[in-house]
């Protein structure tokens, strides 16, 4: 598992880590407007996470483009 900053391996941790703290606010929290805001805001992170790993992808690409572009 590739744990570097560019690697998948921290993105399927850190989302396998709020898929468990979803699943420990389903079973002990009671249903209301406090286990709603648990859960939107673990998904917001989640959103997060995802948005920034695309958005590293997308850098890298264009890194790559330019770096292969000769300088005039």
């Amino acid at each position: 598992m590739d744990l570097s900053p560019a690697g998948s391996g921290r993105m399927k941790i850190a989302l396998a880590a709020i898929a468990l703290l979803a699943l420990a606010s389903w079973l002990t929290m009671e249903p209301g407007k406090f286990r709603f805001l648990t859960w939107l805001l673990l998904a917001l992170i989640a959103f997060r996470i995802v948005l920034t790993r695309l958005r590293s992808r997308y850098d890298g690409d264009a890194v790559k483009q330019q770096g292969s572009e000769p300088d005039l």
